[in-house]
């Protein structure tokens, strides 16, 4: 079985009322064979004001497959899906389903009018591959915030275009080796990455917390995804709402690990 990532994206489900909210039908996932899925608790959600999901009390998840006639999880508490409280280590899924028959059950009165942000991981061989050398090298990128409303662009580092990566690790420093000042762990939380191979999101809109990693049991590898890093970018929750001063004119420090 072939653990290594390719694709992921956020999907936000918005938990309209008490007991059984339905995740939204996402075209990209259709027929897509989904390897795990993630939940992080979040403030501030990327393209929207509305507040995210921390309290996993009372809160249940339900998978259906592909076909939408049975259950591959059944009323799975939330928090066994929550990337902190399991340090890194997945629920293995590895099969296709059918999104809009899955649903999160609600029975938490604090969490109506949120959204829970689940980030699905699924198989995209179009843009990964297999291994062709066991020697990998570890580069870093410092992305500039310039606002926090609009993309912030990713540097067009020419040494790595073309590469396989197979990591992501994100770095907590307060001054970056290019002298710039870093966000903080607590402002970290609300950043969002999408890497992009063309008009393709193959990555799009996971929070950079799950590249943290330090003290995680299982670590995030990927199977070689190619994308461009003049097109990629990250996003601020909260769609604008953020403390202007808080973000722009600091950075976020990235090592990128890839085949040699």
């Amino acid at each position: 079985m072939n653990n290594k990532l390719s694709g992921g994206k956020l999907v936000l489900v918005h938990i309209k009322q008490l007991g059984i909210n339905k995740i939204p039908y996402i075209e990209d996932l259709r027929d897509r064979c989904i390897k795990y899925i993630d939940f992080y608790p979040v403030t501030l959600l990327p393209d929207t004001d509305e507040p995210g999901v921390q309290d996993t009390t009372n809160m249940y998840i339900s998978i259906a497959d592909v076909f939408g006639n049975e259950y591959l999880i059944k009323d799975l508490p939330l928090e066994r899906l929550n990337y902190e409280a399991t340090f890194g280590v997945k629920q293995s899924i590895h099969k296709k389903i059918s999104l809009q028959n899955s649903a999160i059950n609600c029975q938490n009165a604090n969490n109506v009018g949120k959204y829970v942000a689940l980030i699905f991981w699924y198989d995209l061989p179009e843009f990964s591959a297999r291994n062709r050398s066991d020697v990998t090298v570890v580069d870093s990128v410092t992305v500039p915030i310039t606002n926090v409303i609009r993309y912030n662009s990713l540097p067009d580092e020419e040494r790595m275009t073309g590469k396989r990566f197979r990591q992501i690790l994100l770095g907590t420093p307060t001054i970056t080796p290019d002298l710039r000042n870093a966000l903080t762990l607590t402002q970290l939380k609300n950043i969002y990455i999408t890497l992009r191979k063309g008009s393709y999101n193959v990555i799009e809109n996971i929070p950079v917390m799950l590249f943290y990693q330090m003290q995680m049991l299982q670590k995030s590898i990927f199977a070689n995804i190619i994308f461009d890093m003049q097109s990629s970018f990250l996003t601020i929750g909260g769609a604008g709402t953020a403390t202007y001063a808080d973000y722009v004119g600091k950075s976020v420090f990235l090592n990128f690990v890839y085949e040699k």
